[in-house]
C-alpha cells in the first residue's frame, strides 16, 4: 500500500514538473567561457554554441557547447571552462530539487515554478476572490492554439483617466523566475488595497495590467516530455527546420538592425521573417495600443540582477535620461532594500551591448518609460535559481514596482545631478544642484521652487527660493549651524498647472550633520601620496573619453587634482594601481566622515573598477566604495562616505583611492580628485542658542536684537535660516528660554 502510494505521487510529480526530454543533449556540456571581444561571441554563436545568458559579453559567459565545440573555442584561444559534463544528471537533479521543494510546501503556491495552466487558474482565482479590484482578459492567441493571459488591477470605479502600468514576464521561455514574480505582484497589490494605505492610493489613480507569460507555447516546451529546458525563442514552425523566434528581438524599434540579431532560423536571437510577424508581439502590441496613458513598463527576465533603460538599440541618451535614471536609481534602491542584493543601473549598451528590436526600446518609442528587469542570480546557477529563491525575488521586485509606483505618483522628479553630502562646516554654506524636471509633460513654474530649512529636529522652519540656473536646474544654499545642529531641509515646487510636489514625500527631510574638519588637502599644493601606476597630481587636460567623458581640464577648485593618467584614458588589462594618503591622527575623534570632489568614469564593474578603502595602522584594507554601475561624470561633484568604524580614535588612518583592475576592452578616463576633507563630528547646540555658550538665555534675545536686519552667507543670530533676522528667531529665542 505504502509503496503504492509513493509510486502514484511520483508519477503525479512529475506530471506537474515535466521532464524535458535529455536526448538532445547527448555529448553537450556546460561549460564557462571567456570572453574578450565582439568577434569571439560571433565565432561561438557561428560554431553553434548555445549562451546561457540573457546577453552574450565580454567577460565570462555559460554556454551549452559540444565537446568538439570546445575544442575549437580552445583553438581559437578563447579560454573554456567546463563545469557539467552531463546534462542529463543536470536536468534531472534540478527535477529532484523542484520536486522536494514543491512537497516541503515553504512559501505556498511560490514553493516551486509553476506551468502555464498553473498560472492561468492562480490568475482566475485571484479575479473569482476580488471581482471588484481584478478581472483577467485574454490577450491574444499563440501559433499553437494557446491563450496569453493578463489580469487587470485597479480600485472600483471608474477608471479612464487612470495611469497605467505594464508588467510582464516570459518573453523568453527558459526565464521561469520572470513568470513568478508578475504573479506575486497581482496577488501582493490586490492583498494590499486592502491593509496598505499607499497601495490603495496608487490602485485609486493607477490601473495595473500584468502579463505573467508573452511566450506560452515556448514556456510549457521548457516543461514538456520532449522538450527543452533551456528553450529560448516561441515555437515557430520555420518549415520544420529550427523552431521559433526570439520574440524580444520582433518589435518595431530598429528591428533586425545587426545588433545582438540573426536572420538564421537556428539562433537563439532569430529577428523572425518580419517587425510583429508573431501573434505574440501582436497579441502585446494590440493591448498596449488599447491602453490609454501608459506611462510605465517592466518586461520581466532572468538573469543578471541588472535595471536595463532605454536605450538599448543605440548610444545616443534618451531626451528624457535624467528621469529615466532617476527611475532606474529608485527601483534599484527598493531591490536593495529588502535583501541587500544589488542590481545594476544602465542601457544594454553600457552595461552589456547593443540589442535591436527589444520590448522596452519599443514601448519607450511610444511614450512609455520602459525598462528590462533582469532577475536573480547574477551568475551561476543561472536559469535554474532554487526555488528556496522564488520568494526572495519575488519581495525584492515588489518593492521595485511598489518605487515605480511611488516615482509616477509625482508630477516633478525631484535628483541631485552632484549628489548628496552628510555633513557641513558650521557656519559654512554648501551649495547644492538641485534637478526639477516634470514627470511626464508639462512645465515646472521654476518661480514656485523653494527650499525649506531648519536647524535641529525641534528648530522653525525658513523657506528659501531656490536660484534658477536654466533648464530645470537649481541651486540650493544649505548653512551649516554655528551651533552645531544638524539642518534639516527639504524642497517643494509647482507645475504651471498647479500640481504641488514636495521632496521627500510626506513628513520626511533630507538631513546633513554638523562636522569639524580634521584634514583638508585642497591640491593646490602637491600633497605627495603615494602613488602607483599613472596617478600623479597636476592639472589634467581634457584627454581621454574613448568611452564616457574625458578628464576635466582643470579642478573643482583651482587647477590641480590628483588623477589616474591626467593626459587620457587607464590601460586595458590594468591590475590595481592605488593612491595612498596618509597617515592621520584621529585620536579622540568620533563619526569621521571622507568627503572631497570626485570627476569619474569608469566602466562597469563586471569589466573595470574604481575602489575607495581605509584602514587602520597596519590593519587591513576596508573597502568604503567600489562601482556598483557605469560612472560617467561630466561635472565636478561632491561626495561623502561615513569612515567611522576604521577611523574613529584611530591614531594612524590611511586612505586610498584604486584605479583597477580593468578588462581587454573599453577605456574610460578614470579618477580625478580634489578638495580631499576628513570632518569628525561635533557636539550639538541647542535651538535658541545663538552665541553657543551651550545657554538659551537674555544674552541670545539681545544678540538678535543688535543684528537685526539682512543676513548675508550664514549668519549665527539666523537661527530660523531664511536670510533675515527678524522676530521669527527672537519667538524661538523666546521659546526655548
Amino acid at each position: 500500500m505504502i509503496t503504492t502510494i509513493l509510486t502514484t505521487a511520483t508519477i503525479l510529480c512529475s506530471q506537474i514538473l515535466g521532464s524535458p526530454t535529455i536526448d538532445r543533449y547527448e555529448g553537450w556540456v556546460m561549460a564557462n567561457v571567456e570572453i574578450e571581444c565582439p568577434e569571439d561571441i560571433e565565432y561561438l554563436r557561428d560554431i553553434g554554441a548555445r549562451s546561457l545568458a540573457c546577453y552574450d559579453h565580454p567577460g565570462q559567459t555559460q554556454m551549452l557547447m559540444t565537446e568538439k565545440m570546445v575544442e575549437n573555442a580552445r583553438l581559437h584561444r578563447i579560454e573554456t571552462k567546463i563545469t557539467e559534463r552531463d546534462i542529463a544528471n543536470y536536468i534531472k537533479k534540478i527535477d529532484q530539487i523542484r520536486g522536494e521543494a514543491r512537497t516541503a510546501g515553504v512559501g505556498g503556491w511560490y514553493s516551486d515554478f509553476k506551468t502555464w495552466p498553473e498560472v492561468n487558474q492562480q490568475l482566475q482565482q485571484l479575479a473569482n476572490n476580488n471581482p471588484k479590484l481584478a478581472s483577467v482578459f485574454e490577450v491574444g492567441i499563440t501559433h499553437e492554439g494557446r491563450a496569453i493571459r493578463g489580469i487587470r488591477i485597479t480600485s472600483p470605479g471608474d477608471a479612464t483617466n487612470r495611469k497605467r502600468i505594464l508588467f510582464n514576464g516570459c518573453q523568453h521561455a527558459r526565464e521561469w523566475i520572470a513568470v513568478m514574480v508578475p504573479v506575486y505582484i497581482a496577488e501582493h497589490l490586490i492583498e494590499g488595497w486592502y491593509n496598505n494605505a499607499e497601495i490603495q492610493s496608487f490602485l485609486d489613480t493607477t490601473e495595473v495590467i500584468i502579463v505573467p507569460i508573452v511566450n506560452p507555447d515556448g514556456y510549457e516546451f521548457t516543461y514538456a516530455v520532449g522538450g527543452d529546458r533551456f528553450w529560448r525563442k516561441n515555437r515557430r514552425n520555420n518549415s520544420g527546420s529550427c523552431e521559433g523566434v526570439d520574440l524580444n528581438r520582433n518589435w518595431d524599434i530598429d528591428w533586425n538592425g545587426g545588433d545582438s540579431t540573426s536572420t538564421s532560423t537556428c539562433s537563439d536571437i532569430y529577428v523572425g521573417p518580419s517587425v510583429f510577424s508573431e501573434p505574440e508581439t501582436q497579441a502585446m502590441r494590440t493591448l498596449i495600443e488599447s491602453l490609454p496613458n501608459l506611462v510605465t513598463h517592466i518586461d520581466f527576465h532572468s538573469y543578471s540582477q541588472l535595471i536595463l533603460k532605454a536605450w538599448g538599440y543605440t548610444s545616443t541618451p534618451h531626451p528624457d535620461d535624467n528621469i529615466i535614471q532617476a527611475l532606474g536609481v529608485a527601483m534599484h534602491d527598493a531591490y536593495q532594500s529588502v535583501h541587500g542584493e544589488q542590481y545594476t543601473v544602465g542601457t544594454p549598451g553600457d552595461i552589456l551591448y547593443y540589442a535591436d528590436g527589444t520590448f522596452q526600446d519599443w514601448t519607450t518609442s511610444i511614450g512609455t518609460l520602459g525598462y528590462t528587469i533582469e532577475l536573480r542570480p547574477t551568475g551561476s546557477p543561472g536559469f535554474d535559481l532554487p526555488p528556496s529563491e522564488i520568494v526572495p525575488t519575488c519581495e525584492e521586485s515588489f518593492e521595485g514596482i511598489l518605487a515605480m509606483m511611488r516615482f509616477i505618483s509625482n508630477p516633478v522628479t525631484v535628483s541631485f545631478p552632484n549628489g548628496l553630502i552628510s555633513f557641513v562646516t558650521p557656519g559654512e554654506m554648501h551649495v547644492l544642484h538641485v534637478s526639477m524636471q516634470p514627470t511626464f509633460g508639462g512645465e515646472v513654474d521654476p518661480t514656485t521652487a523653494k527650499i525649506h530649512i531648519r536647524y535641529g529636529e525641534t528648530g522653525v522652519e525658513g523657506t528659501v527660493p531656490l536660484e534658477h540656473t536654466g533648464n530645470g536646474l537649481f541651486k540650493a544654499n544649505i548653512p551649516g549651524s554655528f551651533c552645531g545642529l544638524s539642518t534639516e531641509f527639504w524642497f517643494e515646487v509647482e507645475t504651471t498647472t498647479g500640481q504641488n510636489q514636495r521632496y521627500p514625500a510626506g513628513n520626511a527631510v533630507l538631513n546633513v550633520g554638523a562636522a569639524q574638519l580634521v584634514e583638508e588637502i585642497t591640491m593646490d599644493q602637491n600633497p605627495n601620496w603615494s602613488t602607483d601606476g599613472l596617478w600623479s597630481w597636476g592639472q589634467p587636460i581634457g584627454g581621454g573619453g574613448q568611452y564616457g567623458n574625458p578628464d576635466p581640464t582643470s579642478g573643482a577648485t583651482g587647477n590641480n587634482v590628483m588623477g589616474y593618467n591626467l593626459n587620457g584614458d587607464y590601460e586595458s588589462n590594468l591590475s590595481e594601481k592605488h593612491l595612498v594618503a596618509g597617515p592621520y591622527n584621529l585620536s579622540g575623534n568620533q563619526n569621521t566622515q571622507l568627503q572631497f570632489s570626485r570627476y569619474l568614469n569608469v566602466e562597469q564593474p563586471m569589466y573595470d573598477h574604481a575602489t575607495i578603502s581605509v584602514k587602520s595602522g597596519n590593519d587591513s584594507w576596508q573597502t568604503v566604495w567600489t562601482n556598483l554601475s557605469e560612472i560617467t561624470d561630466d561635472q565636478w561633484q561632491a561626495v561623502s562616505y561615513d569612515i567611522s568604524t576604521v577611523a574613529d580614535n584611530s591614531p594612524e588612518l590611511w586612505v586610498r583611492w584604486t584605479m583597477g583592475s580593468t578588462d581587454s576592452a573599453w577605456q574610460y578616463s578614470g579618477w580625478n580628485i580634489d578638495d580631499v576633507y576628513i570632518s569628525t563630528s561635533i557636539e550639538s547646540g541647542m535651538v535658541g542658542d545663538v552665541n553657543c555658550d551651550g545657554l538659551v538665555s537674555v544674552e541670545d534675545v539681545l544678540t538678535i536684537i543688535s543684528s537685526w536686519g539682512p543676513c548675508e552667507g550664514v549668519c549665527a543670530e539666523d537661527i530660523v535660516p531664511d536670510q533675515n533676522i527678524n522676530v521669527s528667531d527672537l519667538l524661538l529665542v523666546i521659546a526655548n528660554w
